[in-house]
This record gives structure tokens, C-alpha cells and sequence, in this order.
């Protein structure tokens, strides 16, 4: 999409100035300034949306008080015969390293490190 718009012939100068030290058109100095600036007011946004959420008094009808010992109905869950700690372990293993590789990957292509 283009859009055109007018600036103060000192604001356009800034633009080109700031522009030409980033080695990039004015249009893209403003295109990135006007997609940063949309961001952060959309980061804004649901930062008011969470502060309105946490500001919420608790709903009296979602409270269920405690019937017993978590650490009891735990170990008196049922068992699956089928269960394979150890394999499962290493499939955990295998998720935590790939989970790692892919970190590490976008690390890199973001240029942090």
C-alpha cells in the first residue's frame, strides 16, 4: 500500500538525516517508524486488557475449595501398566534439544549471538 504524506520541511529533513545514516529510503525510515509505533500501541492495549483482567474480583462460583491432599490423590492415581519411564525420559530428552536447536537458531538469524 502507498501512502503519501506531508511533513515540516524540518521534519522531512530529520527523516532523510536519520534515513541516510540507517542506509535505507526515507520510506522505509518511516514505514519501520509507523510499524514500531503500531506495535507498541497494540503491546499497549493488551497491557490494559491484563490489568483490567487482574483488577477482576475472583468469581465466588469458580472457587472450589480443597477436598484433600493433592500429594495423596497423586500417589493414589491410577497406574498405566504401559508406561515406560526410561523411553520416556529420552523422547523428553529429544523435545528439550530440539526445543534448544530452534532457540539457538533463531538466536543467530535475530543476530543475538
Amino acid at each position: 500500500m502507498t501512502m503519501q504524506i506531508s511533513l515540516s520541511d524540518e521534519l522531512a529533513a530529520y527523516v532523510q538525516s536519520c534515513a541516510k545514516a540507517r542506509a535505507i529510503s526515507p520510506d522505509q525510515f518511516v514505514s519501520e517508524l509507523v510499524t514500531q509505533a503500531i506495535i507498541a500501541e497494540e503491546a499497549f492495549q493488551l497491557e490494559k486488557l491484563v490489568a483490567q483482567i487482574q483488577n477482576m474480583p475472583p468469581n465466588p462460583a469458580s472457587i472450589r475449595p480443597a477436598q484433600g491432599s493433592l500429594l495423596e490423590a497423586l500417589r493414589a492415581g491410577p497406574d498405566d501398566p504401559h508406561f515406560d519411564q526410561d523411553a520416556w525420559q529420552r523422547e523428553w530428552a529429544n523435545v528439550e534439544a530440539e526445543l534448544k536447536a530452534i532457540t539457538r537458531a533463531n538466536d543467530i538469524t535475530e543476530g543475538r549471538g
